[in-house]
This record gives C-alpha cells, sequence and structure tokens, in this order.
C-alpha cells in the first residue's frame, strides 16, 4: 500500500510540474470578416422585406372600449338647445304631473326606477330614459326620488334647464294590527 502512495504522488507531481511553465496568454484569434448574406434559396424568402414591421391603430368605425353600452346612444340625442318635442318613446306621450313614482332600486351603480302612467301600466326607467311631454330626461335616481330635466326657451331665446323632482308617495293610512292581548284589530 506504500508503494502505491508513492507511484500516485509521484505521477501527481509529474502532472503538476508539467503544467508549470511559461505563464503567458495565447491572444484570442482574430475577428473574422463579417459574412455576407447567403444567396435567397427561396422564393418566399425573395419577397420579405427585412425592415421591422410597424403597427399603426386606425379608431375608425371601432367603438371606445372606455365609454360604456349605454353611453353610445348619447351622440344621437337631441342638443339642449335645439327643439326637444321631437321624442317618440311611451313615456313622452304623458306630462309629468300624470306619472306616478311607484318604487325606486337604489342600491347598484346603475339604478332603477317604476313609473306607474294614468291608466295603470308600469314602465322601468333608467338614467337618459326620456320622459314627459316636453322630452325630459331622467338625470339622476335616488333613494326614494328622481330628478328630470327638461329644457324650456326662455324669452331670451336660450334653452333654461327646468328640473323637477318626482318622489314615492308614502302610504298615510296604516294597516290594522291585531291586538294579541286583547284579541281585536287596532288601528
Amino acid at each position: 500500500m506504500h508503494k502505491f502512495f508513492l507511484t500516485t504522488a509521484f505521477i501527481g507531481a509529474l502532472f503538476a510540474s508539467s503544467g508549470c511553465g511559461d505563464d503567458t496568454v495565447a491572444p484570442p484569434p482574430p475577428p473574422s470578416a463579417p459574412r455576407k448574406a447567403a444567396a435567397v434559396t427561396s422564393a418566399y424568402d425573395a419577397g420579405v422585406d427585412s425592415s421591422p414591421y410597424l403597427y399603426s391603430y386606425n379608431p375608425i368605425a371601432k367603438r371606445d372600449p372606455f365609454r360604456g353600452q349605454s353611453m353610445e346612444g348619447d351622440a344621437t340625442a337631441p342638443d339642449p338647445g335645439k327643439d326637444s318635442q321631437t321624442c317618440d318613446e311611451p313615456l313622452c306621450q304623458f306630462d309629468l304631473d300624470e306619472l306616478n313614482l311607484v318604487a325606486v332600486v337604489s342600491g347598484d351603480s346603475n339604478p332603477l326606477a317604476m313609473v306607474e302612467d294614468r291608466t295603470g301600466t308600469g314602465h322601468l326607467v333608467r338614467r337618459n330614459t326620456r320622459l314627459g311631454k316636453q322630452g325630459g330626461k331622467v338625470t339622476s335616481i335616488l333613494r326614494d326620488c328622481m330628478v328630470v330635466t327638461s329644457f324650456v326657451r326662455g324669452a331670451d331665446g336660450r334653452a333654461q334647464p327646468n328640473r323637477q323632482n318626482m318622489c314615492v308617495k308614502k302610504e298615510t293610512r296604516q294597516m290594522p294590527v291585531l291586538d294579541l292581548m286583547i284579541g281585536k284589530m287596532r288601528e
């Protein structure tokens, strides 16, 4: 075993001494000349342009993704300065005094109201719905009221906004309650 250790040490020393020599580093090889482009091999490669493709966006006939669906119809809405008597919706047949606000659902970002006409028919109303003979528009729906804005021409010829509030009518009559102590109905 002692012989084996000595021979291994001798061979290791021999390799270590052969690597020790001049410590100069060989210079890197000279840079090669740039290659010329290879010849075109197919008809497809001949038609390809080597310039980078530049994309350009064309917004014509595309809707704005940051505007809601309900805002799209506002472009055709009549101008407040113009004659607003051209409303052909069913609620435009009635005057605002003939319409009653029955209920409001206001816990949503798009509140909803129910209006009843003089015949007892209910209609669902949202913001920007037109109603009334003056062509008013629902501008806001609150917890128990809604605001209808119509434009009326003043003496000077300018359109003046006319805001009217329609509120839910509260029941004044109370329902009779059964008194369990005496077993009779009371108001």
